[in-house]
């Protein structure tokens, strides 16, 4: 028993001196609120665009369905300020080149509108509508994490995350805190040249966004 502690003893006395390392701390913080937020769709949370008859697409040109309006509300049980921000659940599905028809094509303006067969049929954009809380309309706000100045809109279109929007009297005062918000948008379908769809077969569409909401 005693040479074991020996050997140990003398194991140690051989290993060099560990030098301490460069360290970092990590800070967690955040704020619990009394406040409790429910985001939904007016008329529920899909739009059916139907059936859409083959003769009436473009074969060699993109064709902008007729937009359908839709609202975002948001009820709170108290006064608050919230923010939005959209994420798009069949990104790799966006037909490249897309654009709304009047002049605007950043990608990130743009949202999937499913496969078939490996080719991409088409998406759709989110055209604004003037926002409103309480009632009272509203200032469209947006801003990043990592630009968070609130600013106004340069386009008309909703961009992908991670942009995020909210609304208020300007953007000076920044987001309005109210019980309830209103977001009214215009979907725009988009589908590509009919050329490149196999058009003989029944071709679902597959569009499908995440709104997701946060607490200012």
């Amino acid at each position: 028993m005693g040479n074991k502690s020996l050997i140990a003893l003398f194991v140690g006395a051989l290993l060099p001196t560990v030098a301490m390392a460069e360290s970092v701390d990590l800070n967690v913080i955040g704020t619990i609120i009394p406040t409790s937020c429910i985001p939904a769709f007016a008329g529920g949370s899909t739009v059916d665009l139907r059936k859409i008859s083959a003769a009436t697409l473009s074969a060699t040109t993109q064709t902008v369905l007729p937009a359908r309006d839709i609202s975002l509300y948001i009820n709170c049980d108290a006064p608050a300020p919230v923010e939005v921000s959209v994420r798009d659940n069949r990104a790799p599905t966006k037909l490249p080149g897309i654009h709304d028809g009047a002049g605007q094509n950043d990608p990130a303006l743009f949202f999937g509108l499913g496969e078939i067969n490996g080719m991409r049929i088409g998406g759709f954009a989110l055209r604004q509508g003037v926002p409103e809380v309480d009632g009272a309309p509203q200032t469209l706000l947006t801003r990043t994490l990592a630009n968070p100045t609130w600013q106004l809109p340069t386009s008309s279109l909703v961009r992908n995350a991670p942009a995020l929007y909210s609304w208020g009297p300007n953007v000076a005062t920044g987001p309005a805190s109210a019980r309830h918000h209103g977001f009214p948008m215009s979907l725009l379908p988009i589908i590509g040249p009919s050329n490149a769809l196999p058009i003989n077969d029944e071709i679902p569409l597959d569009g499908s966004v995440t709104f997701d909401m946060f607490y200012l």
